[in-house]
């Protein structure tokens, strides 16, 4: 319904986008580690050649390991070193002087290893084989960690087989990242192999002699699109803050706090873990793994939301609009910017339209917080999209900065709430009395994510699945926010075209979980709790849906 531009331009993407596995692939630079690492199996060396074949038949640009390498200037290598010092003077400062544990302090081999200035260039992944000893990982030679991903090969983990629930494979996942410090662990064993990444996902394939179609479709989109979380500085923080318990946020509020009470006993979503609680080597790698998760303390799971209610707008036929602005649509283009305003021309049975896009905004937790234990002063926070701009607000009395963060899935939530406008504008024009969109318009909708899935038989009449053929990219990336938006639009297309109603959509993320849009919390967690096998998290029910 939407041109993959017109989304990116809503959503403030402004980079490159790749969204199919095949443009990924023909992008992705990759490089292999030369040495091989200890206490590895056969099969796992084995299955690292074949990975090497693989990438090689899907035409992934394989990088030879020296020419992969660049040498840093100078001046970078010192202003890294200098950094360094400073860091060592602070932590020994605060430990001295006011018994405070510092988050960094670099030792002797760790400033040495600064001094390197042999690196692996900018935009190379390294798929590495085995353990690696301290000083000879492949992290410690990257030059960027946000434009490079670590891939480990590992033997297949103990204890994990294909009954093995969540929480253990969360925790297995976590430790095996950051002792290894690696994006993506791959556990190998003759009969099947295992894919971890951030999403707390766990595909289990078998080893086969061709690979090649979960090399496509999970590994590859992982690499090429991994976690990357919205920095602070990307948003317009408002100088105005909202008050949680007035007549407009108090009710929307409630909701949020309430409804996230009793989503406890979904046991949907688990405590998260901390930094300091994962076994990192050392101090320098501990600290490495906070700057990769953009300085956060750790990582939880799943989001509770609530879009605030939105005037819906009004959907123009072409005919029927101002002269000024049909006359500055591009040809060949689905939207056009008037006044700083952006305007779609959306094609809806056989008609052409105009919608002028409203500001939307979403109440969310802020990361790391307790999700199902909402406190309304210092746990929530606002986000907005105004002209394609992200934008913040803070509760009463709160002072936003950068240790603050919004979610991790920030730009999908976005999505679905400008999504949902959209949906409800159409609705509004073809479908008069639509609860979906008197809903939005009155009392707003819920949006929630858990990682796992709803079994595909239990979901509601007039709800409606979408996105379980997509790519596996990881949660934060902007694939995922396009997929969200541009999914929910085409399910609106086909229900348009049948006699079933449009109440809402279930947002399937594979090998990460799903987003729900609902009518409120509460009313979701009351369905949830009627029946405990609706859904649970991982992989149980992700596979009905392609069945």
């Amino acid at each position: 319904m939407l041109s993959q531009e017109a989304i990116q331009r809503l959503l403030g993407i402004e980079e490159k986008v790749h969204l199919s596995p095949r443009e990924m692939a023909d992008q992705l630079n990759i490089t292999f580690y030369p040495k091989k690492g200890y206490e590895v199996s056969s099969d796992t060396v084995a299955f690292f050649e074949k990975l090497r074949e693989t990438f090689s038949r899907l035409r992934v640009n394989i990088v030879p390991y020296e020419q992969a390498l660049e040498r840093l200037p100078i001046t970078k290598v010192l202003k890294r070193l200098a950094f360094a010092i400073w860091e060592d003077i602070k932590h020994v400062w605060l430990k001295g002087v006011l018994g405070k544990e510092h988050e960094v302090f670099f030792t002797f081999s760790g400033l040495i290893g600064l001094l390197r200035r042999t690196r692996i260039k900018k935009g190379v992944s390294v798929v590495v084989l085995g353990e690696q000893k301290v000083g000879e990982m492949p992290m410690e030679f990257i030059y960027t960690f946000k434009d490079s991903s670590v891939i480990s090969v590992v033997d297949f983990p103990k204890d994990i087989d294909e009954e093995t629930g969540f929480t253990k494979h969360f925790d297995t996942a976590m430790a095996l990242f950051s002792y290894h410090m690696t994006n993506i662990v791959i556990g190998v064993s003759a009969e099947k192999w295992i894919l971890y990444n951030f999403n707390a996902s766990h595909p289990i394939y078998p080893n086969t002699n061709d690979i090649s179609g979960p090399v496509l479709k999970a590994l590859i989109p992982k690499i090429v699109a991994p976690i990357m979380p919205n920095k602070f500085s990307e948003f317009i923080v408002e100088k105005t803050s909202f008050n949680p318990r007035d007549a407009i946020n108090g009710p929307v509020v409630q909701d949020l706090v309430e409804g996230a009470l009793r989503f406890e006993d979904t046991k949907l979503y688990p405590a998260g873990k901390r930094i300091d609680e994962l076994p990192f080597r050392n101090s320098f790698h501990r600290w490495i793994g906070k700057l990769h998760l953009d300085n956060r303390n750790g990582m939880s799971f799943g989001f509770l939301a609530r879009q605030m209610p939105t005037i819906i707008p009004d959907l123009t036929p072409l005919l029927q609009a101002n002269p000024e602005l049909v006359n500055l649509i591009p040809k060949e283009k689905d939207f056009f910017v008037h006044k700083d305003e952006i305007y779609l021309l959306l094609r809806i049975e056989g008609g052409e339209y105009i919608l002028k896009t409203p500001d939307i905004w979403v109440l969310t937790q802020r990361s790391g917080s307790n999700k199902t234990h909402v406190n309304p002063d210092t746990d929530l926070l606002k986000l907005g999209l105004s002209h394609g701009k992200m934008r913040i607000q803070a509760p009463s009395g709160l002072v936003l900065h950068e240790d603050y963060k919004p979610s991790f899935d920030t730009r999908v939530i976005l999505a679905h709430a400008l999504g949902n406008v959209i949906v409800a504008a159409i609705l509004k024009h073809f479908s008069k009395g639509s609860t979906f969109s008197n809903q939005l318009e009155k009392n707003g909708l819920s949006i929630s994510h858990w990682h796992g899935y709803m079994d595909p038989q239990k979901i509601p009449f007039g709800w409606h699945a979408y996105g379980s053929t997509n790519p596996h990219v990881a949660c934060s990336s902007p694939q995922s926010a396009i997929y969200a938006l541009a999914g929910k639009l085409e399910t609106l297309g086909d229900v348009l075209k049948s006699d079933l109603p449009y109440n809402g959509d279930v947002h399937i993320e594979p090998h990460h979980g799903s987003n729900i849009t609902y009518t409120n919390l509460n009313d979701l967690v009351t369905l949830l709790l009627t029946d405990p096998k609706m859904t649970e998290l991982g992989n149980k029910y992700l596979y009905r849906y392609t069945m």
